[in-house]
């Protein structure tokens, strides 16, 4: 292993670990704190920069230009994302990676990717993408904000939380019947997994 790395993962479990001991030090807050553990869960007492150390040491890991080349911005469990990378593989890793981070609510990606294809095949896609988009933030039983598209050559790729089942089906069905896809992949997660 590297200097770097050691130093970057000593530093962000330090982060860590401070940022979970803190009600403990409260001392006298220990039972109040103990309750709303038990209403809101494990998960919803995940603070942001625990969301952001998680994500960014998990894009170090997969690939340490991820890192370098990724802006990782996370409030109200809402992670923003900026930045350049190279490639669409190195761009859907990233968005994976974010929303597979427990306590994440939402993506939003506004990262670019240097090295695209065609012009013609990017605005394709950028137009599928746009469609598929709209059909969801108009479906009554959808909550569109709980997912992200990527659109790749005609594949469209869904990340995010599904409220169930059923709810993921209709997205899935939404996006099949749009003209000029080829194939859904899906990484969405439900929310009863997530608990």
């Amino acid at each position: 292993m590297t200097k770097n790395y050691l130093a970057l993962i000593s530093t962000l479990s330090v982060a860590l670990s401070l940022s979970a001991c803190a009600p403990a030090i409260i001392g006298g807050a220990a039972a109040v704190g103990s309750s709303i553990v038990q209403e809101k869960g494990v998960s919803g007492n995940i603070t942001d920069s625990q969301i952001s150390t998680k994500i960014k040491v998990a894009l170090y890991q997969e690939n340490p230009d991820l890192y370098h080349h990724v802006n990782v911005t996370v409030q109200n469990k809402e992670v923003l994302l900026t930045g350049n990378v190279d490639t669409n593989e190195m761009h859907l890793q990233t968005i994976k990676i974010s929303w597979d981070t427990k306590g994440v609510k939402r993506v939003i990606d506004n990262m670019t990717v240097a090295k695209e294809a065609s012009f013609g095949l990017y605005a394709k896609d950028t137009w599928l993408t746009t469609q598929i988009k709209t059909q969801l933030l108009f479906h009554q039983n959808i909550q569109s904000v709980n997912y992200s598209i990527k659109t790749v050559e005609g594949n469209v790729y869904l990340m995010g939380i599904a409220q169930n089942q059923a709810e993921l089906n209709e997205v899935t069905e939404v996006v099949r019947h749009i003209d000029g896809v080829k194939k859904v992949i899906s990484y969405v997660h439900s929310r009863d997994d997530r608990m």
